[in-house]
């Protein structure tokens, strides 16, 4: 009896094992795509800060631009 539930165990342990080979290579691919995905967010956020500093200096620049001609004109 002893035998027999070393033997289903150790059948058990192989099966959840499975091929372990495959599994890095999955792992190392998962990792490379979540860090795409990743550098793509940043990349986006980036672009969309960077036009709202950009549209910010715009609508400064001419405030100035207004203010200098209003105030040439006196």
């Amino acid at each position: 009896m002893k035998r027999l539930l070393t033997v289903i165990a150790l059948a058990g342990t192989l099966v959840a094992c499975n091929n372990s080979a495959d599994s890095t290579e999955q792992a190392k691919d998962s990792i490379d795509s979540s860090a795409t995905e990743r550098k793509d967010m940043i990349d986006s956020s980036a672009d969309q800060r960077k036009d709202a500093i950009d549209s910010t200096a715009d609508q400064k620049k001419d405030a100035l631009d207004r203010a200098d001609s209003a105030a040439n004109k006196k």
